[in-house]
């Protein structure tokens, strides 16, 4: 199953798998996003997420607080697509 992601920041959309991973997605198709560790322990790949749903994998609480979180924040290198995704990149 294929969803899509919109890119506010850029005004741009792309084609991505159901359980792809948000951060592998964006860097396979050539968006240039930060990120460090690609494991949840660094925070780098920090974006928001405005409408969607991902499923998270595990991540240190260091990387991205509960209050965080709670604003909408996701790590990208830790979401897995759900659903359509719009999402902004810059926090």
């Amino acid at each position: 199953m294929q969803f899509v992601i919109t890119i506010e920041d850029l005004n741009r959309r792309l084609t991505v798998e159901r359980d792809e991973i948000l951060l592998a997605a964006l860097l396979a198709r050539g968006v240039r996003f930060a990120y460090s560790c690609q494991s949840g322990n660094c925070g780098a790949c920090k974006c928001h997420l405005v409408a969607g749903q991902v499923r998270e994998l595990a991540f240190s609480d260091e990387a991205l607080s509960r209050s965080e979180r709670e604003q909408g924040l996701i790590l990208a290198c830790r979401s897995c697509v759900q659903s359509d995704l719009v999402v902004k990149l810059a926090i």
